[in-house]
């Protein structure tokens, strides 16, 4: 438990400088060029992360039930790198030919040398997907917390050289992203160590192969999270893009603690048998719901004022949309550690069919309200689909392990449980 408390407080410590990092990031974009150059930057970081999420053929998650059952560690570990570094440049090129075949008409972009730079840098960035995720199997989650502080630094730092001595352009900003997704995966080969002669193609085929059975689900996951930016993009101005993508990258903040709970309780949830792994799921699930609410209701407090203080009266016009975004991402972080346990189930095409219905429900009404609400309708879509995909998944959960919907919510032993873990994690970063 104390190293379990312990890592913990690592991984949120270090995403907690991450946050400070990416905010003070923000703010100095936000001010320098303003929603419409906000916007701009944003959807061909965008087309970078859709990239990377829609193509990295969900061979992560292969790597998590082939490690479950006894697969050659060392194989796993060097097909990370080779499969990371091809898979990244077959989806580069293939966004690229899309992008550039469907035109400005329907994806409005600042620039294709913009959209070049992004793309460039995906096959470094699928490589650290890859070997971040054998590194939280091996728990060296510390080793994937500093990679990821090291991509914030190379980005903020900058940043503040060049808004003080020059004036920030959106290429700039999109360079700089490419660093920070690209030099980490220099600190993840030191520490993984993946050979080349561990290199085993049949253990690669199986990898593509249960992969390609969730990858459905995970594009459309993503997708969901993402989709609105593209709606949004063809609909409206990028002025509203930018405004809106404030909200979404603020709004993601509120699950900085729940992701680190379910990294954290991961190998819990994997490494016994479905009574322990359903019994452990639901002891976090409730830790995670305790957490979820405390985030998004003080993201809501905060919002109002700070938005405005900090990142400039022009974006004030945020505030409603990352309002609108709260129950979806409040149900959504309650729910973070229901996913693990539903993958050890090794129900792909069901796990798939929620993610598409979600994202489906997101389509739909983005589709039906951003033309009348702007990007408010826009968030709201988002949250209703969230609640819905959040929905979905803890129906699934009490199906397949028996347990009842209310052994998932909190009582007031989580809640002491909880003050008690803050304490813990406190007194730990003050002795690391």
């Amino acid at each position: 438990m104390r190293t379990a408390v312990r890592q913990v407080a690592h991984t949120v410590g270090i995403r907690a400088l991450l946050v400070v990092l990416g905010a003070v990031s923000g703010i100095v974009i936000a001010r320098a060029l303003q929603p419409e150059g906000r916007g701009a930057y944003y959807v061909i970081t965008t087309i970078g992360t859709i990239t990377i999420s829609v193509g990295h053929l969900s061979i992560e998650q292969a790597q998590v039930w082939l490690w479950s059952r006894g697969a050659d560690r060392r194989a796993l570990t060097a097909n990370g790198l080779v499969l990371g570094l091809a898979v990244g440049a077959l989806a580069a090129v293939a966004a690229g030919v899309l992008v550039g075949v469907l035109g400005q008409d329907v994806i409005p972009i600042a620039g294709y040398g913009q959209l070049a730079t992004a793309l460039a840098a995906i096959p470094c960035a699928m490589a650290v997907v890859y070997l971040n995720n054998i590194l939280v199997l091996r728990s060296r989650v510390q080793v994937v917390n500093t990679a990821a502080l090291l991509g914030g630094v190379l980005q903020c730092g900058p940043l503040l050289l060049l808004a003080a001595v020059a004036r920030l352009s959106p290429a700039q900003v999109v360079l700089l992203w490419a660093v920070s997704v690209t030099v980490p995966l220099a600190v993840l080969v030191s520490a993984a160590r993946p050979r080349l002669h561990h290199w085993d193609r049949s253990l690669a085929r199986r990898a593509v192969d249960r992969g390609l059975r969730y990858h459905l689900g995970l594009t459309s996951l993503f997708l969901l999270f993402r989709a609105d930016i593209l709606i949004l993009d063809g609909m409206t101005t990028t002025a509203a893009v930018g405004l809106y993508s404030l909200a979404v990258s603020l709004a993601e903040l509120t699950r900085l603690v729940t992701d680190a709970i379910a990294q954290i309780a991961l190998p819990r949830q994997l490494g016994t048998d479905d009574e322990g792994a359903a019994a452990a799921t639901l002891a976090v699930t409730r830790l995670s719901t305790i957490v979820a609410v405390a985030s998004v209701a003080s993201m809501c407090l905060a919002a109002p004022p700070l938005i405005p203080l900090v990142y400039g009266t022009a974006f004030a016009g945020s505030v409603p949309s990352l309002i609108a975004l709260a129950p979806g991402l409040l149900a959504l972080g309650a729910t973070r550690p229901i996913g693990a346990y539903l993958l050890r189930l090794d129900r792909p095409m069901l796990a798939s069919s929620m993610s598409v219905a979600a994202l489906l429900v997101n389509v739909a009404l983005n589709l039906a309200l951003v033309p009348f609400f702007g990007i408010v309708g826009s968030a709201v879509a988002s949250s209703i689909a969230y609640a819905t995909l959040a929905a979905l998944q803890v129906a699934w959960f009490v199906r397949a392990s028996g347990a009842s919907p209310r052994d998932l919510l909190p009582g007031p032993a989580e809640v002491a449980y909880a003050r008690g873990r803050l304490a813990g994690l406190s007194a730990a970063r003050r002795s690391a």
